[in-house]
């Protein structure tokens, strides 16, 4: 893996080439790693919560984000993207609720997992999808962060 300045386990062949998005992703990351250090580390269950919490609400506000950009730019395939997004949002909350009564131990580890996977998932398969798309647009200059919605 190609080390980029992201967080650890990101690396370059993971940016999709928009900066504000890719920081956004590699903010998920991060986020992942913490929640699984705080679940190594045994911290309080409701602190483990607020973690899982806020990987929820960013990815709320950053699909949005995303899908209003990919609408913008004019993507294609942004109406199945944003069904993706759902899916993911829907798996998000199923592993959030399935916590609601867990105590530590394996459940946690593997909703951290879960979380993991979900994610890392959507951004390796489908994210890279409108990286392409992009790249080949990039003459017409289609997709552009600057050209971002207000």
């Amino acid at each position: 893996m190609e080390q980029d300045n992201g967080p650890p386990g990101w690396d370059a062949s993971l940016n999709v080439g928009i900066a504000e998005i890719d920081r956004e992703h590699q903010a998920f990351v991060l986020q992942v790693n913490e929640l699984n250090r705080a679940i190594e580390n045994r911290i309080k269950l409701s602190a483990i919560r607020k973690k899982m919490q806020l990987i929820l609400e960013d990815w709320r506000l950053h699909y949005s984000r995303e899908e209003a950009l990919l609408r913008q730019w004019h993507y294609p395939d942004a109406d199945e993207h944003a069904k993706k997004h759902e899916q993911v949002n829907r798996q998000l909350h199923t592993i959030m609720a399935e916590l609601e009564h867990a105590t530590f131990g394996y459940e946690w580890v593997s909703a951290s997992l879960k979380v993991r996977d979900a994610l890392l998932e959507h951004l390796m398969e489908e994210d890279m999808q409108y990286r392409d798309h992009c790249s080949a647009m990039s003459a017409d200059s289609s997709c552009h962060a600057e050209d971002r919605p207000e």
